[in-house]
């Protein structure tokens, strides 16, 4: 599944629904440190999201995490990212 379809989503959305920002981590895209948030689980979106969009979400959240890592934005940007335990913003096509 296309990134750009996961960036959509996060769009349309409004995700991640909370605005906390996780400062000190740098966006690989535009270089922005203060703007990076923390994306929320499929479950805790289940009830506010239509069935197609919850599955693709859903299939980039089961696909690209493990145990170490946890799927972002950043709100300046928006593009989706990768954000592994060691605080390092990556491009999710990595």
């Amino acid at each position: 599944m296309a990134v750009d379809e996961l960036k959509r989503i996060i769009i349309e959305q409004g995700l991640p629904k909370t605005d906390m920002a996780l400062y000190g981590i740098l966006c690989p895209y535009c270089g922005k440190s203060d703007r990076i948030r923390k994306l929320e689980s499929p479950g805790e979106l289940q009830i506010q999201m239509n069935p197609r969009d919850l599955a693709i979400y859903r299939h980039f959240w089961d696909e690209l995490l493990n145990p170490d890592t946890s799927l972002a934005v950043c709100k300046f940007c928006q593009n989706p990212l990768k954000l592994p335990n060691n605080g390092q913003a990556q491009p999710i096509n990595e």
